[in-house]
């Protein structure tokens, strides 16, 4: 159904009217805003307080949110004696959440990390990696590669005991190979 109105009608001829806006006094929400009270149609709702408001109002601050920013404030400050996250409360001091984070037996400070082997010739500061790291096949020591030559490092052949040391764990066969082979390169 069209929906016409009737304007004053002239004898000549009627004219019809655009039809009538919908009404949607029945949809949308109010905002909560006490001063506000506008009708949206997308609201949003406040994760805080759970009240409906409108795109001007929805913000913490514009709406003067009692929970606001504390219930979602979620700071935190790194312990830089244990790596620990020390959880901030709302409107605490950075300093006084450390003082009761290294006064409680929370924080145990880490074992500092061994440090990098280094090359075992004198006067050689080079710091072994999985890279340049060379083990020697008559000495078994292990030398940066600048010195992986047998005349670049003090290479001696191991002793009997060192090699029953190096081979513990794998069995008495493999000591006695070990120190036989040893054997043969001496006598040679």
């Amino acid at each position: 159904l069209k929906c016409f109105r009737s304007a004053p009608i002239s004898r000549t001829h009627a004219v019809p009217l655009p039809p009538a806006m919908a009404h949607f006094s029945d949809h949308g929400v109010h905002c909560s805003d006490p001063y506000c009270r506008q009708q949206d149609f997308l609201p949003f709702t406040c994760n805080a307080c759970n009240k409906v408001f409108c795109k001007d109002h929805f913000k913490y601050s514009a709406h003067s949110c009692e929970k606001g920013l504390a219930a979602t404030d979620k700071r935190v400050i790194v312990c830089p004696l244990c790596q620990v996250a020390v959880p901030l409360g709302a409107e605490e001091d950075e300093n006084a959440a450390f003082e009761r984070h290294a006064a409680s037996d929370a924080c145990q400070p880490a074992p500092p990390p061994p440090p990098k082997p280094r090359c075992p010739v004198q006067g050689c500061k080079e710091k072994l990696t999985s890279l340049n790291t060379f083990s020697c096949g008559t000495c078994h020591k292990k030398v940066c590669l600048k010195h992986r030559f047998e005349d670049a490092h003090d290479c001696r052949p191991e002793t009997c005991r060192a090699a029953a040391r190096r081979a513990k764990g794998a069995g008495a066969g493999a000591v006695g190979r070990t120190v036989l082979e040893q054997f043969r390169r001496l006598v040679q």
